[in-house]
């Protein structure tokens, strides 16, 4: 006679709103977003390949089962990932700001050598890799770059107007060595983990960015 016991059984998700005095379910969107955070995590600290759906599962505190009600596959786990990924990074934030702010640049660049960016830079090595094997993420990536380059571009081509930039530098090439340069700060906790968080390599950082531009870092 099949056991009807397992019926009562809490499942993880269950267990964790018992734990946190809760017995209320958490919306749809609170879950996916459990699952997307859990998914970030792993995808950096272990690559895209070894981060398995099942762990991905538990480190969101649910059924390995239920991720699946969310994402169809891991492919689609990961598009997602990126999409939030590159929406958070400080890049982003620059460009959804008015292109009079050119002058924050070299303090947008110098933030990628902070430690609370660790996750940021990891994940974006990670997106790059991925680019490599799957064309939609190849796809998003390829859209981001040229949407943050053109943001740049634009925006030093103002400030050159305003005379806060050198005016003799071509926008476009700037914009891109200045993107360019942001992509090899990602790789500071493999190259150079010594600096992260270094005050000095920070204002240094701000510093040249400023030369670049002919601009003086804030």
């Amino acid at each position: 006679m099949r056991d009807l016991s397992a019926k009562s059984q809490p499942t993880v998700e269950e267990r964790l709103q018992r734990r946190n005095g809760r017995s209320e379910r958490p919306s749809t969107q609170q879950t996916r977003e459990r699952i997307l955070s859990a998914a970030a995590r792993l995808f950096a600290e272990q690559g895209f390949a070894s981060a398995s759906m099942p762990a991905i599962a538990e480190l969101s505190g649910i059924t390995a089962g239920a991720i699946y009600r969310h994402f169809s596959s891991k492919a689609e786990l990961l598009l997602e990932v990126v999409k939030s990924a590159l929406r958070s990074s400080p890049l982003s934030a620059y460009s959804a700001k008015g292109a009079e702010e050119s002058s924050i640049l070299p303090e947008i660049a110098a933030s990628y050598t902070d430690p609370g960016l660790k996750l940021v830079r990891q994940l974006s090595l990670e997106v790059h890799a991925a680019a490599s094997r799957d064309k939609d993420v190849n796809r998003l990536l390829s859209e981001y770059g040229e949407r943050a380059t053109r943001r740049v571009r634009d925006s030093i081509a103002l400030g050159q107007r305003s005379g806060k930039i050198n005016p003799k530098l071509d926008p476009e090439f700037t914009a891109r060595i200045l993107t360019s340069m942001i992509m090899g700060l990602n790789h500071m906790d493999t190259l150079n983990p010594h600096l992260v968080g270094d005050r000095g390599w920070r204002e240094f950082v701000a510093e040249r960015i400023g030369v670049l531009l002919g601009i003086r870092p804030v």
